[in-house]
């Protein structure tokens, strides 16, 4: 079993190097660039660059690596798989794709499975709840997803175990006043069978996806609009019925506008989006699909040297388009009004938000946020923070033949956090503390679900990253408890899990090593279901720059053939190896 003292001693023989300081800009984590170092909030930024550098098989395997978050998979690529970050439900994260709230409002929550990692330009996760800033569905928080803007054309391709294989193209335009950028691609795989005691065969998956974006500057500001389109079938395991494959569509449409006047910058956006999942067999067929229209406008403005204040307002409206069975109810709007101010004076910094959502079934909802960090000396600061959020239910959860329960309430939470870092031009290091109280906390129960009464997650995070010349480090370690009302452990969270990674950069190649480790999780709050043991997964890459034109990489996942499941019953991959190669036309 990996130890999690071993990648610390790894990290910890290297803390006096020295590198380059490179400054990372958070966008989401309060509505407007700040600098992560600012942010008074734990955030972990991914950029394209380092997307490509950890040659990740898809969306869930990246988010798998980072601090705070498990992952739990029903199958392989294109299967199914479950984000919690810092112990909430996948549903309390909110998904954010160019800034739109993005997910089927009937499951409530959005498949990241199907979300390409080719199409992705940049990853900002803020762990801890995000309500205040972004209503409903930011209680654990926020995955903030920004897609391709290629500066270059880009070709990509690869080919890996299991019969993956991918390719996709990327080009942009660059004029006095427009901009355009553009990406197409497809993937596809033969998979690997889902579930040991189900059918037999392998359940794959294939899709294809576009984006193309535009951005105009103009005197009254800039225009940008947007389309992205993704859409696919997958296959999987199912004990209680026929159907075992789907199709899937996921389609957005976005308008925006931004125009500074002075210090003071205006921001609107109106979106459009669909979300559709039609699962089918040889005797049945059951569409899902969802649509959802968001309106957003916000203002952000200095006060005075020292302060500033942000403002605006928020309306999305929810409708089950279709549906295998017929909703009690299939439409809901929700609006809201939010405002907050920012101080930042000498060694102190401070951040205060409120919130009000009122929806039409539920009613309103107040959330707010109050963070304060302070700067011990030019290396030590110390931050603590507390929130309230809010989650209402999805219309599967109220309205579901069979299992509908239209009395649940909104899930409740308030969240406290207190964090120490240390930072200098070669070594970071966070420990962060957090407890979150959840009330009406939704849980399956009696064939349906429903609310219970607490629920309380608390633990403790930690991560360095160290370089050292030509060599970089990166270790986290979680301690998670989480547990409902009877004292019970929430299922799938395992108490413990680190991960660590390292890397050496030549000349003209890199290689990398990582370790990824979680203990034994409980598999549902009934006792009759398994506890599923820990494990630790180890890997290796490495990246060719041929030219300043040809990079070739190549990545093999669980080098020692770990037989492991997330879920219980279903299967996981053993050994698998990727290569893929990028050209780029300069």
């Amino acid at each position: 079993m990996f130890k999690p003292a071993l990648a610390a001693v790894l990290v910890a023989s290297c803390f006096s190097a020295n590198a380059e300081d490179i400054e990372h800009i958070s966008i989401y984590a309060n509505r407007t660039a700040t600098a992560e170092a600012e942010v008074l909030a734990s955030v972990t930024l991914l950029e394209r660059d380092d997307i490509v550098a950890r040659q990740a098989a898809d969306l869930p395997a990246l988010l798998a690596q980072l601090p705070g978050i498990n992952v739990a998979r029903s199958g392989g690529r294109g299967q199914l798989s479950s984000v919690f970050i810092r112990g909430g439900e996948a549903k309390h994260t909110l998904i954010l794709i160019d800034g739109v709230r993005s997910g089927s409002a009937t499951a409530g929550a959005k498949s990241l499975a199907m979300l390409p990692l080719e199409l992705i330009e940049r990853i900002e996760i803020i762990r801890g709840p995000r309500a205040a800033f972004y209503g409903a569905d930011a209680m654990a928080g926020v995955i903030a997803i920004s897609t391709r803007r290629a500066e270059v054309a880009e070709i990509n391709a690869n080919a890996g175990s299991n019969g993956q294989i991918g390719a996709d193209v990327s080009a942009s335009y660059r004029g006095d006043n427009v901009n355009l950028h553009a990406t197409v691609g497809t993937q596809q795989a033969d998979g690997i069978n889902a579930q040991t005691n189900a059918d037999p065969d392998r359940d794959g998956y294939r899709q294809r996806f576009a984006k193309l974006a535009g951005a105009y500057q103009s005197h009254v500001g800039q225009w940008s609009a947007q389309a992205d389109v993704s859409s696919g079938y997958y296959q999987y395991d199912n004990q209680w019925g026929s159907e075992d494959a789907a199709d899937t569509l996921n389609r957005t449409f976005i308008l925006g506008w931004q125009h500074d006047i002075g210090a003071t910058q205006h921001q609107a956006q109106l979106s459009r989006q669909r979300d559709r999942d039609v699962s089918f067999g040889p005797q049945s067929r059951s569409p899902f699909q969802t649509d959802r229209d968001e309106f957003s406008y916000q203002l952000t403005s200095p006060l005075t040297e020292a302060v500033s204040a942000i403002g605006g307002v928020n309306w999305y409206q929810e409708s089950v388009a279709a549906s295998a069975p017929a909703y009690l109810q299939s439409a809901r709007k929700n609006r809201a009004l939010f405002s907050g101010i920012s101080v930042d004076q000498a060694a102190v910094s401070f951040d205060a938000v409120v919130r009000r959502d009122l929806d039409s079934q539920f009613g309103g909802a107040n959330t707010w946020q109050l963070a304060a960090a302070y700067q011990l000396n030019s290396l030590w600061s110390l931050r603590a923070g507390r929130a309230a959020s809010f989650k209402a239910p999805s219309f599967n959860d109220l309205y579901y033949p069979g299992s509908e329960n239209p009395a649940l309430r909104p899930e409740r939470a308030i969240e406290d956090e207190i964090a120490l870092r240390y930072r200098d031009a070669s070594l970071t290091l966070n420990l962060t503390w957090f407890d979150r109280n959840v009330s009406d906390l939704l849980q399956w129960g009696n064939g349906k679900m429903e609310n219970i009464a607490k629920a309380n997650i608390r633990g403790v995070e930690t991560s360095a990253e160290v370089t050292l010349q030509a060599f970089s480090y990166s270790f986290s370690y979680t301690w998670l408890d989480a547990r409902d009302d009877a004292n019970k452990r929430l299922a799938r969270r395992p108490e413990h899990a680190a991960h660590w990674r390292g890397a050496y950069q030549f000349t003209d190649w890199s290689m990398f090593i990582t370790a990824d480790y979680q203990s034994k999780t409980q598999q549902g709050p009934f006792d009759p279901l398994p506890k599923l043991p820990g494990f630790t997964q180890w890997g290796f890459g490495a990246q060719f720059d041929l030219s300043d034109q040809l990079v070739i990489r190549a990545k093999i996942d669980n080098l020692t053939d770990k037989h492991y499941q997330t879920v219980a019953g279903y299967n996981s991959y053993g050994v698998t190896a990727n290569v893929g190669v990028s050209y780029l036309l300069h």
